[in-house]
């Protein structure tokens, strides 16, 4: 019995069309969501108190309660992606040299899954521009922000208070991303001041990169100190 042949990627592009209809299937399950989300709080809201404190008191009444307020049961969160999303068929095209070039950039900073996805969010914008205004309905505030918030970033990838805590960390200063350049963190659109406000966006050699199919890695990597190539060269004279 013949084992099933695994169909590579054809090339760079092909890739990031793929993970393009993942993520649009992200965002359209979290647009309907908060769509009907937004139509419920706005049918019992009567003041912008209500809707400031509609995440406290929507976890404890239903909105058509048949005998009155009573307790909602939580619901089970959605499994929406896999732990590894196109496994087999990227280990297939890397079999055959063909440059994928986030799963290059995955393996050689040791990113996860968290932060593959981020790329992918931060990437969208650079290749269609109706990515800006899904991001600015996700963002739901008044910023009107056409760039994916890390507040965004976390409530589309993360199911979990581990995994939100876990990814948070994964955007400090002194992350893989961050500290290579590769992702930048723009100020707030708003008088916010936290963290999660903030924006994500690529650096310009780092979108070239990723939308390249033969660009070197090494292009956007920080190059080595001079103190630590002498310090190898030392080591290995000796």
């Amino acid at each position: 019995m013949k084992s099933e042949t695994v169909a590579k990627f054809a090339d760079n592009w092909s890739y990031l069309k793929a993970e393009l209809a993942w993520l649009d299937r992200v965002i359209m399950r979290a647009i309907a969501k908060q769509r009907q989300l937004n139509r419920e709080i706005d049918r019992i809201s009567r003041s912008e108190v209500d809707k400031a404190t509609s995440h406290w008191w929507k976890g404890f009444i239903t909105l058509d309660p048949p005998n009155g307020g009573q307790q909602i049961p939580p619901k089970p969160s959605v499994e929406i992606s896999a732990g590894v999303r196109y496994g087999d068929r990227i280990v297939e095209s890397q079999a055959q040299a063909i440059n994928l070039t986030i799963p290059t950039l995955c393996d050689r900073l040791k990113l996860g899954k968290f932060e593959r996805d981020v790329l992918i969010l931060c990437l969208a914008p650079e290749i269609n521009r109706r990515y800006e205004k899904l991001y600015v309905v996700l963002n739901n505030d008044d910023s009107s922000c056409r760039q994916p918030t890390i507040d965004l970033a976390l409530r589309l990838f993360c199911r979990s208070d581990t995994e939100w805590r876990s990814a948070r960390n994964l955007l400090a200063p002194k992350s893989p991303l961050i500290k290579a350049k590769i992702l930048e963190i723009l100020p707030a659109h708003t008088s916010a001041q936290t963290l999660i406000a903030r924006s994500l966006r690529l650096s310009d050699r780092s979108v070239d990169y990723l939308l390249s199919e033969d660009q070197a890695i090494e292009s956007i990597l920080p190059k080595p100190r001079k103190r630590a190539v002498a310090n190898v060269k030392t080591q290995v004279s000796s």
